[in-house]
């Protein structure tokens, strides 16, 4: 008696079963469409980044490039920034700037700055004095812009 009422039910429920996976199989296919469409748009933002890079690499050794690098010169401590504010304890803390209370380091949030380790700014004014990492630092600067307009373009779809 009781296997003919399981057999009953699951010839009942057959066809919910098969709607169910046919339900399972759609939102899989949806779902592989999906990041497939992501790792198809990171693809292409990465070739475009390379793309940036390369053209950023050729203007490395361009006068305005060394001309722009050189005055945008900053240091946390003691540069005047354009747009610089005193970054709170619990923001950034700099020993070498602040006590942890007061001013820890003038940080201006509207420019992009690179830092290096003290082992690589050996000269005057605690700048590096190897070359490829002056180079590097300065035509890097070229990139910003593209940066900055990228995150707000894609912003919106990385925020789903």
């Amino acid at each position: 008696m009781i296997y003919k009422l399981l057999s009953s039910l699951l010839l009942a429920a057959a066809p919910l079963l098969a709607s169910h996976r046919s339900l399972a199989d759609a939102a899989s296919a949806d779902k592989e469409n999906e990041v497939k469409s992501i790792l198809q748009r990171m693809e292409t933002d990465v070739l475009a980044f390379r793309d940036e890079m390369e053209r950023v690499y050729s203007a490395r050794c361009e006068t305005k490039t060394l001309t722009e690098c050189a005055e945008t010169n900053f240091n946390d401590c003691s540069s005047t920034f354009p747009s610089q504010q005193c970054a709170k304890a619990d923001e950034l803390v700099f020993s070498a700037c602040g006590d942890g209370e007061t001013c820890n380091a003038l940080w201006d949030k509207t420019l992009s700055t690179v830092s290096i380790p003290a082992a690589l700014a050996q000269g005057p004014s605690n700048n590096p004095n190897d070359n490829e990492v002056i180079e590097s630092a300065c035509y890097s600067r070229l990139a910003e812009q593209y940066m900055i307009d990228k995150y707000k373009t894609d912003e919106e779809y990385w925020a789903k």
